[in-house]
């Protein structure tokens, strides 16, 4: 009787076990084979990696990264921007250039204030219209990184000894030339915040 009683409990078992499997193997494998994509550091089916950006995978900067190029369409200047020097004479010469990013101060896109200077009479006058500037106007800085494009905000005249070179948390670009034109008893200072940033991954 009990033998009896025994062999039908493991029939039934087995034929509950059978069933248990149909039903949930599929899932059961498709579990374990999604487990062995992630541990093997590969990504789900019908999921695309999208590639790191260059800031991603490089980190802030620890420099002004160059090549870098100013472009104001609304005053028709496009020019390269070269690193200034803590040395009084070899920043004049590279003034004598183009516009200059001002040693120490913030790297284009990144919090802080990043400055640049340029002769607005003298030399190549890449900030001679930079008078004409409105709220709102765009400005693009591209560097190695891609493109950086900042909106103007104030645009006003300063005392040549007031510092225009303080730290920001936010990312703030600054655009400085002599004022008024030919003279330099002011400065002529353009204050702009950062709107958008295309990384070189995305660039045409």
């Amino acid at each position: 009787m009990n033998k009896g009683r025994s062999h039908w409990i493991a029939v039934a078992a087995s034929v509950a076990l059978v069933a248990a499997l149909a039903i949930g193997g599929p899932f059961l494998y498709d579990h374990l084979r999604r487990s062995s994509a992630r541990t093997e550091g590969g990504e789900e089916p019908g999921t695309a990696s999208k590639p790191l950006t260059h800031d991603e995978l490089l980190g802030p900067p620890l420099s002004f990264e160059t090549p870098a190029y100013i472009r104001i369409p609304s005053i028709g200047v496009e020019e390269e921007v070269r690193e200034g020097s803590d040395d009084e004479e070899e920043l004049y010469r590279i003034l004598a250039e183009g516009p200059v990013h001002l040693p120490h101060t913030g790297y284009p896109g990144w919090p802080g204030n990043c400055v640049i200077s340029g002769h607005r009479t003298t030399k190549t006058r890449p900030f001679n219209r930079l008078d004409e500037l409105k709220p709102g106007d765009a400005v693009f800085i591209q560097n190695p990184r891609g493109i950086y494009e900042y909106r103007v905000r104030e645009v006003r005249y300063i005392d040549p000894a007031e510092n225009v070179t303080l730290w920001t948390e936010e990312p703030v670009l600054t655009l400085t030339t002599c004022a008024p034109e030919g003279q330099a008893t002011l400065r002529l200072v353009v204050r702009a915040s950062l709107e958008d940033f295309t990384p070189v991954e995305e660039m045409e």
